[in-house]
């Protein structure tokens, strides 16, 4: 794939922790994670190289200095938004006990 101009970065992006299983970035709306399995060319490289990275458009990521673009859709994206936890629910068993008389 050839690498778009760098005038075209959409932006830049947040590198916000190097593992020695992967790297996590964080985007504008959603922090995405990188796994050396899936991308084995990022494993061996210095940890400044792994944080010049941009994002061109909504869906490519991009580290210049590698000349590397990876699509977004090929990594896990986590989303932002924190979720509520729903209510514990009773198990049947449980309410079957309460209703036992002696």
């Amino acid at each position: 794939m050839k690498p778009l101009s760098p005038n075209k970065v959409l932006s830049k992006v947040g590198v916000t922790l190097i593992t020695r299983h992967g790297l996590w970035l964080l985007t504008s709306n959603r922090e995405i994670f990188v796994s050396f399995i899936d991308f084995p060319q990022f494993r061996n490289v210095p940890s400044i190289k792994l944080t010049h990275v941009a994002q061109l458009h909504s869906d490519i990521l991009y580290w210049p200095d590698l000349h590397i673009e990876i699509p977004v859709k090929q990594v896990r994206c986590f989303p932002l938004i924190g979720v509520k936890p729903h209510p514990p629910s009773r198990s049947g068993r449980q309410t079957k006990a309460r209703s036992v008389t002696v």
